[in-house]
């Protein structure tokens, strides 16, 4: 397949979906004082799904971008639209929430190295790191997209990367812990846009099935995840790909429906990923603005609500701003 694809509207509201409910969690609004009782590991369950279907998102996309160019500009086009807004997001980081990194920690930062050196060698920041491991998986899968051909030779080497990173993790602390936990569902997504008549006949299914699956799928993580199991536990790995991919299937059907043509899907989803980067200095300047730098109800609430709208509509124009400013370079 290399036309390029038709806008489809169910992955513009699946990322305008995802970028939402991460907005949500950062504001604390699933912790168990909000709902006045105990929810058992719905945070967790809350951002596996949308850091999931955001990595899922950036394989798909990967592949499409793979088929359109070739590596130099694959790694060209990618380092211009992470390194830059991200560099001014470790900076806000920094400066803004008051984050301190050693010289080393520093360093390793600016490059982009956590997915590879964190946390046992280098801090972990908050956020930030889901940065790092998309950039990891864009080297990792990257090389392999451009080398390997056929797509059993692809299956077979990423699960010998997968091996070797995760002996690296045992042996020598190696790999954020995180990095293995979406490792194949990114490759999921550099699956899903390959075999076009596969996923056609996927997204045909009958809605209600999907909702089943999804409904089943959420179980056996949930369960997996309340019993406190690590993130680099096999049995982790698998119950949350499942459920990542069951509930990435649903949505994506659902969307297909005249839900997912909303106009606000568009403008979140442009918004998206500029809101990740910067929401949370957003909502620190705004805390010292209003006097809410206390934890509680109020701050939740005003994160939640007035704090997530500005975030999204600064991470917009953000986004609207750099496509011009590239554009204007030629570098888009």
């Amino acid at each position: 397949m290399s036309e390029k694809p038709r806008r489809m509207q169910e992955f513009e509201a699946l990322r305008g979906l995802s970028i939402l409910l991460l907005l949500a969690l950062h504001s604390e609004v699933f912790d168990s004082g909000v709902f006045g009782f105990e929810v058992g590991p719905l945070a967790g369950v809350v951002a596996s799904f949308l850091l999931g279907s955001f990595f899922f998102l950036a394989g798909f996309f990967a592949e499409f971008s793979r088929q359109r160019g070739d590596a130099v500009s694959f790694a060209k086009s990618k380092v211009i639209r992470i390194f830059p807004p991200y560099w001014l997001a470790l900076a806000l980081f920094i400066f803004v929430l008051g984050y301190t990194l050693k010289r080393f920690d520093t360093a390793a930062y600016a490059l982009n190295m956590q997915w590879l050196l964190s946390p046992t060698f280098v801090k972990r920041v908050l956020t930030l790191w889901y940065i790092s491991v998309l950039v990891g998986y864009y080297i990792l899968f990257g090389v392999l997209l451009f080398t390997v051909k056929s797509n059993l030779g692809l299956l077979i080497s990423s699960a010998a990367m997968f091996a070797a990173a995760y002996l690296a993790n045992l042996t020598v602390g190696l790999f954020e812990p995180r990095f293995f936990q979406y490792f194949f569902i990114f490759l999921a997504g550099i699956y899903f846009y390959r075999f076009e008549a596969v996923r056609k006949r996927l997204m045909d299914v009958n809605l209600l099935y999907t909702i089943l699956a999804a409904a089943m799928l959420i179980v056996p993580f949930w369960l997996v995840s309340a019993s406190g199991y690590e993130v680099t536990d096999p049995l982790f790995i698998l119950t949350a790909d499942l459920f990542i991919l069951g509930w990435v299937w649903m949505l994506l059907s659902l969307f297909r429906f005249p839900l997912g043509g909303w106009k606000m899907w568009a403008f979140l989803s442009t918004a998206s990923f500029f809101t990740y980067l910067y929401h949370r200095p957003i909502w620190q300047v705004l805390d010292m603005a209003f006097g809410l730098e206390e934890p509680g109800m109020v701050k939740i609430f005003f994160h939640l609500i007035p704090g997530s709208i500005v975030a999204l509509t600064v991470g917009y124009f953000l986004q609207r701003g750099y496509d011009c400013l590239l554009a204007l370079l030629r570098l888009k």
